[in-house]
């Protein structure tokens, strides 16, 4: 992505040849945010008008030069103060006061919940247990329900500000958690045999 400094005009996008090196313009996005690749096209949040903060359309841009596909964003995804993850189909939505928002790469809304726990990171997903895991950077683990976004756990609460924020991985059922500056837990999956108190 090609800064241009200036919020009017928008950024030029370019593909790298893989031999050569040599770039190819392949969009012109308003401001946002690259997801992640899929199928070949990059994945782009855009935001429409930089005073409304709003991210508007899901731009599908691809490598070759072909026009971008552009899906239109339900109204009220904040850019401000979120954190957009994509994981499979669903573009997760993670606000500092710990409201999640779950849109599909269609543009349909699923679902939005409020967890009542401020500043999770990005999440992970456990399709075996059909939830979404998320962690402050503290170590408190919030867990979601990805059909309705309800909340199935919130894990104790943390007074340590923690570090950076922290990071999630998923294998199998082992949910591993590295929090704070120097602390590493692991934890099972199960929701449904621990407390939701929190």
């Amino acid at each position: 992505m090609e800064d241009r400094a200036d919020p009017d005009t928008p950024s030029r996008l370019y593909a790298l040849s893989p031999t050569t090196g040599a770039p190819r313009q392949i969009g012109t996005p308003d401001a946002g945010v690259s997801l992640a690749e899929r199928s070949g096209d990059l994945l782009h949040l855009e935001q429409g008008d930089h005073d409304s903060f709003d991210y508007t359309d899901l731009l599908f841009l691809s490598p070759d030069g072909r026009p971008a596909r552009r899906v239109k964003l339900p109204e009220g995804l904040s850019a401000q103060q979120t954190r957009p993850t994509l994981v499979g189909d669903t573009l997760y939505f993670v606000r500092q006061n710990g409201e999640v928002t779950a849109v599909t790469t269609a543009g349909k809304r699923l679902w939005s919940e409020a967890t009542g726990v401020e500043w999770l990171g990005s999440p992970v997903v456990s399709g075996r247990r059909n939830a979404l895991y998320l962690a402050t950077a503290a170590g408190r683990v919030v867990a979601l329900d990805r059909e309705d976004g309800r909340v199935l756990l919130r894990g104790k609460a943390r007074t340590d500000p923690g570090g950076v924020p922290a990071e999630l991985t998923l294998s199998g059922d082992a949910l591993t958690t590295v929090y704070g500056y120097d602390t590493v837990e692991a934890a099972g999956t199960d929701v449904s045999r621990v407390s939701r108190a929190g």
